[in-house]
């Protein structure tokens, strides 16, 4: 079987949908011989901010010499983004060996995508030889499959609201979830979080036996260059709180400084064009839709302000539509087509009720197209609202993720 035909494999596994446990994950690594033993592995939960903190934190450990893994999730256009080592992604061949090797495995324990995938990734860490993995987990923290791999640091990225279906109706249910991948005697690092999140951080953290460590809004990294926003500074703030902990007298601050001045992230207010600006963000809930406007206000722009939109069925559109619509002249309303999709036509009648300027159109490189035919050259273009756009995006502009 090819790459493509391991993937449709692969992808079909999605099929199961989200199951919540741990011991699934445990018994593949066991068979693939507990590849996650063989390196430190830094774990980061959250809500929002996970994925750009992992970046910056495999980059400043990579910039001091350490060869180092990286987990992500979702991809934005090829399956491999998610596994990198040193920033490279994960060849074709590994992907097709790993699948060859443990389709046995998989099909015997009733494997789902997720734990398919982070198994594999852990996998190849062992076999490059890392010394360092950055984990992001996938939803909440206490049954997520990353915390199988019982990291030696963990980190928490701010907490809002989000998967309300599956890790409960309040902010305290979600950190809950999200703050049982404390171990003890294990370090966690907290990003600023609001008060009812604190409460429960630090009430897991007591009883779990966790080394907690809140940090303040207060800059202690510099900005990173390619990273806009102030969301941004918080972000690094936390990579370089991790990094310098577990590095401990190894950390440079200049060698640091050196890494946040290249690392990029590829769908993190990503500039795709100018005249007019073009800006590619995929915040998907509320929190991020905020920090991603906060940016936009500092944008240079003398004429109107388009929004290309598309959200999936489980984010919240009624809120995010509340905010969004004040913010922009004209909306044009698009799907994804993949996992859960807000239909289109929903979404627009929903916006239409909001504002005036609402065009429909469920074809995402269509939409894009036609926010560039209408804008003038001082507009500004934000194309906004899932991971899943990201092969529009890519189609559109002729580019890759991979950085």
């Amino acid at each position: 079987m090819d790459r493509e035909a391991w993937l449709e494999k692969l992808f079909a596994l999605e099929r199961k949908g989200i199951k919540l446990g741990l011991e699934p994950t445990r018994q593949l690594l066991e068979r693939c011989g507990n590849p996650q033993r063989a390196f430190k592995s830094i774990q980061i939960a959250g809500t929002n901010g996970k994925g750009s903190t992992a970046a910056m934190a495999a980059a400043i450990l990579q910039q001091h010499g350490q060869r180092t893994g990286l987990y992500t999730s979702p991809h934005l256009l090829r399956f491999n983004e998610r596994i990198r080592v040193d920033g490279q992604t994960v060849p074709d061949d590994y992907l097709v060996d790993w699948m060859a090797r443990h389709n046995g495995d998989i099909e015997s324990l009733s494997t789902t995508f997720f734990e398919a995938t982070t198994a594999m990734a852990l996998c190849y860490f062992r076999d490059q030889g890392v010394a360092w993995a950055l984990l992001e987990t996938g939803l909440g923290g206490r049954l997520d499959a990353v915390t199988a791999a019982e990291s030696a640091w963990t980190a928490l990225s701010p907490i809002a609201m989000d998967h309300v279906d599956i890790l409960g109706p309040t902010l305290a249910d979600i950190a809950y979830e999200k703050t049982a991948i404390m171990r003890p005697g294990v370090p966690c690092i907290v990003a600023p979080q609001q008060q009812e999140a604190q409460v429960v951080i630090r009430r897991q953290a007591e009883k779990s036996g966790a080394r907690l460590r809140f940090l303040t809004a207060e800059p202690i990294a510099p900005a990173p260059r390619h990273l806009q926003g102030s969301h941004q500074q918080g972000n690094a703030n936390l990579a370089w709180a991790l990094a310098a902990d577990a590095l401990g007298s190894s950390f440079a601050a200049g060698t640091a400084r050196a890494a946040l001045e290249t690392v990029r992230w590829p769908g993190r207010y990503q500039r795709l064009a100018d005249r007019p600006a073009v800006i590619y963000d995929v915040a998907h809930n509320l929190h991020g839709m905020t920090a991603v406007l906060e940016t936009l206000k500092g944008e240079p722009v003398s004429g109107r302000r388009w929004a290309v939109l598309a959200l999936q069925e489980d984010k919240g559109s009624a809120d995010i539509l509340d905010l969004l619509t004040p913010a922009f002249d004209h909306l044009i309303v698009t799907e994804t087509g993949i996992r859960h999709f807000l239909p289109a036509g929903k979404l627009a009648a929903s916006a239409a009720a909001l504002h005036p300027g609402v065009e429909l159109e469920p074809d995402p490189g269509r939409a894009i197209q036609k926010a560039l035919e209408q804008a003038a050259a001082e507009d500004l273009i934000a194309i906004l609202g899932s991971h899943y756009l990201g092969p529009a995006v890519a189609a559109f502009f002729k580019i890759s993720f991979d950085i």
